[in-house]
């Protein structure tokens, strides 16, 4: 009682001073990262987040927040009500959609959720940004986001890269993970070949994710959905990981598994086409960049950015579409019609005179132009 008393004291103490400091501040445009979650409840205490960059909030000028969960990712909206100077105030937030991939061990994903609909207060000092809950319910500390720097290396993550045998299009590892630990088996692909995926443990909680080029979270397969099988073709060029875990129940258990893993990359990529045949844009991979109609399903932009990287003269490239600073989706074409994509979600197509209309299970739709997929 004692420590919540003190800390409730201390907010309201140090928001008075500031307030009389008559500098102005704002939350819109800001970013943080999350630093602990101070409870009210002594039994519970204060929780701190090993990695903070693995939880962000980003404050838009357009009344929305872009979060950063572990390895999903989330957006809403959110009101401020500054008092005086801007150091304090009230704060809420609208319902947080976000993605529900199955990420590898801790995670708070689910309490950050669920807190954020509690929020009712903030408070700026020494830097840093403290959220307060409802009928004290407890204290989120946020740190600004690093502008430069390296992320702090995740102790738990071993990254191992794959190289096939000479002649040989698959390797077999074996291999052992205990409790919070995960295995990132890194594999170079190109867009057009078929990567296949097959996962046995000795632990039935034990299963892999697959994630696209530069993506460190976002999965493009989840082996719970497939039963520990994938066999899919590959949108883009670059480096796919096939990520190892334990899910979150094992892993608080200190649970292990020992684990047989199949990786198998096969079929003949296909090359771009040469900036001779097709020209490109300067100090870039990509053939052309366009604007065109889209509605993402977390986002309120109704106009998605398109660059493509073609691969023949029969309709067949690489489509990405990025909204909102950061998300991303990439669409491969062959011949013509939209055949793979970056995400597990199920993608149908129809087709106009004037493009493709593409659509995905959790709602993202996008108007892709005949022009941008076969330069015509």
């Amino acid at each position: 009682m004692n420590q919540r008393i003190s800390i409730i004291a201390g907010l309201a103490i140090l928001g008075a001073t500031l307030q009389a400091a008559g500098a102005a501040q704002r939350l819109e445009g800001t970013s943080w990262q999350l630093v602990s979650i101070q409870s009210m409840d002594d039994a519970q205490g204060t929780t701190k987040v090993a990695d903070p960059s693995l939880f962000t909030l980003e404050f838009g000028q357009d009344g929305r927040a872009s979060l950063r969960l572990d390895c999903n990712r989330g957006t809403g909206t959110y009101k401020v009500e500054p008092a005086g100077d801007g150091t304090t105030g009230s704060i809420s937030f609208g319902p947080i959609a976000g993605t529900r991939a199955l990420c590898p061990p801790p995670n708070l994903d689910e309490r950050v959720i669920r807190d954020l609909a509690y929020v009712r207060g903030y408070l700026r000092k020494d830097g840093k940004l403290f959220l307060s809950l409802m009928a004290d319910g407890g204290i989120y500390e946020w740190a600004p986001v690093p502008v430069a720097g390296e992320a702090k290396p995740d102790p738990d993550r071993r990254v191992q890269p794959v190289r096939f045998a000479k002649g040989k299009s698959a390797s077999v590892i074996r291999g052992r993970i205990t409790g919070r630990q995960y295995i990132d088996y890194t594999v170079q692909a190109a867009a057009g070949q078929r990567m296949t995926v097959t996962l046995k443990g000795s632990n039935g909680a034990n299963y892999f994710n697959v994630l696209p080029p530069e993506s460190s979270d976002v999965a493009m397969a989840l082996g719970e959905r497939l039963d520990n099988r994938f066999d899919g073709l590959l949108p883009d060029d670059g480096t796919y990981t096939v990520r190892v875990f334990l899910i979150r129940a094992a892993a608080r258990r200190n649970e292990s598994s020992d684990f047989s893993l199949s990786i198998g990359v096969t079929g003949t990529p296909l090359k771009p086409r040469s900036p001779k045949a097709d020209a490109v844009i300067p100090g870039s991979r990509y053939h052309a960049r366009t604007v065109l109609p889209c509605e993402p399903s977390q986002a309120k932009t109704r106009e998605c950015e398109a660059w493509v990287v073609r691969r023949g003269f029969d309709g067949s490239a690489t489509v990405e579409l990025r909204w909102d600073g950061t998300m991303k989706r990439r669409i491969l074409f062959l011949r013509g019609e939209p055949k793979a994509a970056d995400t597990f979600q199920a993608m149908t197509s129809s087709r106009s005179e004037r493009g493709w209309k593409v659509e995905f299970a959790d709602g993202d739709r996008f108007d892709i132009p005949v022009e941008l997929v076969t330069g015509g």
